[in-house]
């Protein structure tokens, strides 16, 4: 009988993601299984979802996107301003097209010019959060009530299933996504076979930015509006629930979409749990960053263990 390898970077994830459904369930009973918290879970996962696919392109290669808040904040104000000029209708393609600009600066500062990635996007989120205080005059700008139309149930799903097909289409089943995992295990190796990383990495930081826009939208059409501070520690939230759903920190060929699901799910999942468990913000931060550190170890181990025993093989 042959043995079947059990991957301990999918099973760690799904056993957290049980052990938190039984924990909640003692500590909160039915209130945790009622619709207006399950919406609330939905509600905060999509954004983190959809700000995923396209951080995993970075991380795959083995880079970061620090600036994904402060780009979805930029996305958000500047996509409110005009489409105050020009109909709430181009809303949804201004946000993608200047998320993804940034997204091409950074790729640019990254592969041209050789800035580290955390360094390139550091300064970007700096400057991004400087250019959405002097956009909005540091207050709040309301958007046209027919933007909220996309905060439906039926408008969010549809956006939500159309933005995964895309990201598993171009993950999983295209040179990019190929190429971008490839980065990830070994760039020189990729350079030597006349792989163009620059390009690669530009175009998978423009996708990043991109998605990054559309999660704005989805922003915007949930609480009416841009605030100032809106984005704040998104790019973390996003992280955590990348590498919690079991996806490298190096990147490489385990990363996948999949997993950038369930990190989605667990976090929103954990967040809700605390919130409904009367826990302050400094409580539901503390265990998030105690999380992030015992399932990252976790899953590393996991690697090494899974690495070994294929080299023994």
């Amino acid at each position: 009988m042959t043995k079947r390898k059990i991957n301990l970077e999918y099973v760690l994830p799904f056993g957290f993601l049980i052990i938190l459904f039984i924990v909640f369930s003692i500590l909160n009973g039915a209130s945790f299984f009622r619709m207006y918290n399950i919406r609330t879970i939905v509600d905060s996962m999509i954004p983190l979802c959809i700000g995923g696919y396209g951080m995993l392109f970075v991380i795959a290669q083995g880079s970061i996107d620090m600036s994904a808040g402060s780009n979805l904040a930029f996305s958000a104000t500047l996509g409110a301003v005009l489409a105050a000029k020009h109909g709430s209708l181009v809303i949804l393609v201004i946000c993608i097209l200047i998320g993804a600009g940034v997204g091409f600066i950074n790729g640019i500062l990254v592969s041209k010019f050789k800035v580290s990635s955390i360094m390139a996007t550091l300064a970007q989120l700096i400057i991004l959060r400087s250019l959405v205080v002097i956009l909005s005059k540091g207050s709040v700008i309301f958007v046209s009530p027919s933007i909220l139309k996309m905060n439906r149930w039926g408008s969010k799903g549809l956006i939500f299933v159309i933005a995964t097909i895309v990201a598993i289409y171009l993950f999983e089943y295209t040179k990019l996504g190929f190429s971008a995992r490839s980065i990830g295990e070994n760039e020189i190796v990729c350079n030597y076979v006349g792989l163009k990383t620059r390009r690669i990495k530009t175009i998978a930081y423009v996708v990043a930015g991109a998605f990054t826009g559309l999660a704005a939208v989805l922003t915007i059409s949930r609480i009416g509006g841009v605030d100032p501070n809106m984005g704040q520690s998104f790019e973390l939230q996003v992280m955590l629930a990348v590498f919690v759903g079991g996806v490298p920190v190096n990147g490489g060929s385990k990363s996948s979409i999949v997993k950038i699901i369930i990190g989605a799910l667990l976090f929103s999942i954990l967040q809700s749990g605390l919130v409904l468990s009367n826990a302050n913000s400094e409580t539901v931060e503390l265990i998030q960053g105690l999380m992030l550190i015992i399932m990252v170890a976790l899953i590393l181990k996991a690697n090494k263990m899974s690495t070994v025993k294929t080299s023994k093989e």
